[in-house]
Formats: structure tokens, C-alpha cells, sequence
């Protein structure tokens, strides 16, 4: 091939391959059918994008001290303020290494009126406009004095004071200043203060719902009875009635459950009450709830018997052996009898449970009290009654107990008179009238307070044909006060103090 030709192949052969680098490949759409090729245009010459200026960084300014303040009453420290906001405490000796100079700061002398707290509103500057309060100083009479005594302004509101109320009352608000005194504020006083938000605080002032007394319940769940004084010293604050569930057992009630509340949804019993007549009549005579059993409770058995007490603090109930297994069976402890024994709130005097010797000092009042009623109402009836014998010492009836087995031998003194310790009169609760004659029982007198003595809350003490249960013989003179409601049972059920308390009386 000539020299020529070379030349022209080679020349043909550059120019397909600048073709092909040109051209571009053919796309293939998804189905595997060749897209139309594109149509060539010339290469457009791209535009520069400008390069962009980055954003200066804001750099915060360095802190500087701004100045030096010190407070009227405080020797021993200057305070260094910083254009942050920030304020050191230096020692005089720090101060002086700075060389530099000190001013009393700007402080605001305020009370509110209703406290003789007076309060220095102190401010740091950390600028040329700050006004703000840094710091608020319960001032003691001293501090006042090296101030100079300045002027104080009233104020319907201190700084950093904090607003609450009680759940007890959704209406009352409270301040509570720096100095944490607390405050009930009048309405005019609220509003002055710009009604600020008050926060919920539980407890409060509470009562029960059978009683005027009023408690103050306090967030910790503690609580204090107030005295009619404390109570408008706080400000008559309205008082709410405390939660109470009423209940009762199959042997006795009424009870009140009590919540003291301290805090949200709180329902814990706090205090159980066992009602009286007149607590539960107050309390509007409430629908009572059957329990087996009471917070706190247990069942025991006293050493000189068989019977099993529900004991409630000390409270002593007889129950019955079905009552017993309807409280679940509990354990029965057996304890000895408490000197003196109260059971169902009565005191119980005889054969196996002795008064100690130092016990009593006369006749009980709630005794003459009603002594007087009956008497005047046996003197309409044409029969005179008489106290022939009323409160005894324990050294009178050991002298007494000593005369009798004199003059009837042991076996007649054990069923005539009771054993020093032993006896009813030593309580204050138990007379002898008119006779102690048995027979004195038949006459006009005897009948009339055999019939009529319960309606002022005497009983016969020792009826005919008990001798085996009380462990004396019939004394119809012998009378004890245990009020109408027990009497007035006991009368018409014909028992004695032993069969209603379930107690033996036996040397």
C-alpha cells in the first residue's frame, strides 16, 4: 500500500472514533425497547456560580466586672458584679488586692401590711438601666439600725413571696413572704397583689363532722388541734368537714373511719372514732357500713374467764363465739384484766376485778346529779329516798369487810360485803339508801326504785336470785349508776352488770 493510502485509512479511522465519543449510547427503557435517540446540539458553555461570603460569627462579649457594691449591714463583704449577671461575694482583703472602688448598691426598703417584717430589695447592677432585684433580705432590728433606719414602703406585694391555697378551700389564698410567714389574704389584698397564680397545696383546715374543733392538717400529714384564738389568728379560714366512711361490727359501733387529708386522693385512715349517741345524732345519724373488723383492732381473753373481747385501743366488747368466727377466727391473746377494767366504756367492780387502793375520792358527780333527779321524783311519788352510805376509802372498807366477818363469820361476810378493793363504793359510782334491810325490797320505797331506778340510770346492783352470777346475796338497797341508756337495757333484758360485760365474780 502506498504511502498515500496509509495516510487516508488512518485519517478515516480518527474520525470515527471522535464520532463515537460524540455520540452518546443509546438509552433502553424498562421494557427492553430502545428510547429514540436524543437530538445533538452543541455543548452550551457553562456559567460560573459566584463563590457566597460566609456570615460573619457573632461572638459573645467577654465578660467584665461591671462594679463593686456593698450592703449597709454586712462589714466583712464586697460584692463584685459582672456584666453577665453574675455576683461574687469577695472578702475586704479580695477587694482591696482589685484596687478598685465600692458603692452601696440601690436598695428598696418594703413591708407588706400585714406583717411587721421589713425587707431590703437589693440590686447588683450589672448595667447602666438594671433595676432589677437580685437578692431580698429579711431584715433583723439590728441590720435595720446599721441601714439607718430608712424608710419603709408599704407594698401589696414582696418579691420572691409565693401564692398557694389549701384543698381544704378552693376560695382562700395564702402568701407566704421571704421570711416564711404565711398569710390568708383578704380579697382586696389578692387583687392588689395582681391575683397571682396560687398553687395547690393539701391539708388545710379541717373538722369532724360531730365536732366545731377545728385541726390543721399539714402537708407532712401531720396534725394540730386549734384553739379558738389560733384559729382567728390564721384568719377564720373556711373549714372543710374530713372524709369519713361510718361503720359498725355485729357487736358494737358506731365507728369513724377518719381521713386527715395531706395529700391528692388521699383516702388512708388516719383516725378511727368510736361514736357516742350524741357524736353520731351530730354527725346527722349516717348510714353505717357493716365490717368484720376495725383498723387496729384485736380480740382477746381475760385471765379471770372465758369470754372473748373484741379490743378496740383499750375499748373492751364482749362477743359471741358466731361474731368471733364472722370476724374471720383472729387469734385470741389472753391478757390480764387492766386495774381498773373498763368493758363496753363501763367500769366493772367486783369479786375478780378489784379497784387499786389508791382508787377514788368521793361520789362521782354525774352519781349526785342524778341521785337528785330521782329523789325528786320518788318525794311526788310520796317516797322519800335517802343516802345511807356513799363513797368508801379502801382503809373504810377493809374495816368494814373486818365488822362483817365479826359479826357473821367468813362464809356469811363473803356473800354480805365485798373484800377491801372490791368494793362499788370505792368507784363513787354505788349508794346505799334507805335500808339494808332485805325486806326493805318489799316496801313502797323498794318497789318504786326497783321500777323506776333505771330511768335515771341506776340498777339494782345485786338482784334477787343472781347470788350465783354477782357472788352476793339480794341487797335491794344497793344502787349503782351506769347511766339511763345501759340501765335502761339491763332493766329490760334482766341482767346483771356480770351477764351484760361477760365477766366472772369469784374470789
Amino acid at each position: 500500500m502506498s504511502r498515500s493510502s496509509v495516510l487516508r485509512t488512518l485519517a478515516i479511522a480518527t474520525a470515527m472514533v471522535v464520532a463515537l465519543a460524540v455520540v452518546p449510547q443509546t438509552a433502553v427503557a424498562e421494557d427492553g425497547v430502545p428510547s429514540p435517540s436524543p437530538s445533538i446540539s452543541p455543548a452550551a458553555t457553562p456559567t460560573a456560580l459566584p463563590t457566597p461570603t460566609p456570615a460573619p460569627t457573632a461572638t459573645a462579649p467577654t465578660p467584665s466586672v461591671y462594679g463593686y457594691f456593698t450592703l449597709p449591714w454586712v462589714t466583712g463583704a464586697v460584692y463584685q458584679s459582672w456584666t453577665d449577671g453574675t455576683v461574687r461575694s469577695l472578702s475586704r482583703a479580695q477587694w482591696q488586692k482589685t484596687g478598685a472602688s465600692s458603692r452601696v448598691a440601690p436598695i428598696r426598703y418594703v413591708k407588706a401590711a400585714w406583717s411587721s417584717s421589713r425587707y431590703a430589695l437589693v440590686t447588683f447592677p450589672h448595667r447602666a438601666d438594671d433595676r432589677a432585684v437580685d437578692r431580698v433580705v429579711t431584715l433583723t432590728t439590728a441590720q435595720y439600725a446599721s441601714a439607718g433606719k430608712p424608710r419603709v414602703t408599704t407594698v401589696a406585694e414582696v418579691p420572691t413571696s409565693t401564692y398557694f391555697r389549701y384543698a381544704s378551700s378552693g376560695s382562700d389564698r395564702y402568701v407566704r413572704t421571704p421570711d416564711g410567714k404565711g398569710h390568708k389574704l383578704t380579697a382586696r389584698e389578692y387583687a392588689a397583689a395582681g391575683k397571682p397564680a396560687a398553687k395547690t397545696v393539701y391539708g388545710g383546715y379541717y373538722r369532724l363532722k360531730w365536732s366545731k374543733s377545728v385541726s390543721f392538717v399539714a402537708p407532712d400529714g401531720s396534725r394540730r388541734a386549734l384553739s379558738s384564738a389560733q384559729y382567728k389568728n390564721a384568719g377564720s379560714p373556711r373549714v372543710a368537714v374530713a372524709p369519713t366512711v361510718y361503720v359498725k361490727t355485729r357487736w358494737s359501733g358506731p365507728y369513724a373511719l377518719v381521713t386527715w387529708p395531706h395529700k391528692k386522693n388521699d383516702s388512708a385512715v388516719d383516725q378511727v372514732v368510736r361514736l357516742s349517741s350524741a357524736q353520731y345524732t351530730a354527725a346527722g345519724s349516717p348510714r353505717l357500713a357493716l365490717r368484720p373488723r376495725i383498723p387496729g383492732d384485736s380480740f382477746v381473753r381475760l385471765d379471770v374467764g372465758r369470754q372473748i373481747f373484741h379490743r378496740f385501743r383499750g375499748y373492751l366488747t364482749p362477743v359471741t363465739a358466731t361474731q368471733w368466727r364472722a370476724a374471720g377466727s383472729p387469734r385470741v391473746t389472753t391478757v390480764a384484766p387492766a386495774t381498773p377494767t373498763y368493758i363496753r366504756g363501763i367500769l366493772i367492780v367486783n369479786k375478780s376485778l378489784p379497784l387499786p387502793s389508791t382508787f377514788g375520792n368521793g361520789l362521782r358527780p354525774e352519781l349526785t346529779s342524778a341521785f337528785a333527779k330521782m329523789k325528786a321524783a320518788a318525794r311526788k311519788a310520796g317516797v322519800p329516798l335517802r343516802i345511807i352510805s356513799g363513797f368508801r376509802s379502801y382503809a373504810s372498807q377493809k374495816s368494814v369487810y373486818a365488822a362483817k366477818v365479826r359479826q357473821y363469820g367468813f362464809a356469811t361476810a363473803q356473800l354480805r360485803s365485798a373484800r377491801p378493793g372490791h368494793s362499788e363504793h370505792q368507784s363513787g359510782l354505788a349508794i346505799d339508801v334507805n335500808s339494808i334491810s332485805q325486806s326493805w325490797g318489799d316496801t313502797a320505797a323498794g318497789k318504786w326504785v326497783a321500777r323506776n331506778a333505771h330511768t335515771y340510770g341506776f340498777i339494782v346492783r345485786y338482784p334477787r336470785g343472781k347470788t350465783g352470777v354477782t357472788g352476793y346475796a339480794y341487797e335491794p338497797w344497793h344502787l349503782r349508776y351506769v347511766g339511763v341508756e345501759v340501765a335502761s337495757h339491763l332493766y329490760a333484758k334482766k341482767l346483771t352488770l356480770e351477764e351484760y360485760l361477760g365477766v366472772p365474780s369469784v374470789y
